[in-house]
């Protein structure tokens, strides 16, 4: 059996584009994207400053 380790790390601005994508298409699968209202900077900001606050 092959032992897998899942890694967690805080989000970075090189993720962005990424997160967004992710947010993108579940809310087409979810028949919602016309509800989507984040781009990439408003997401940038607000995952920035989150960890600034902690």
């Amino acid at each position: 059996m092959k032992n897998t380790q899942t890694n967690f790390r805080y989000a970075e601005r090189d993720d962005v584009p990424l997160i967004l994508q992710v947010i993108r298409e579940l809310a087409t699968y979810e028949k919602m994207l016309g509800q989507v209202v984040a781009d990439e900077a408003t997401l940038e900001h607000w995952i920035l400053m989150r960890r600034r606050q902690k």
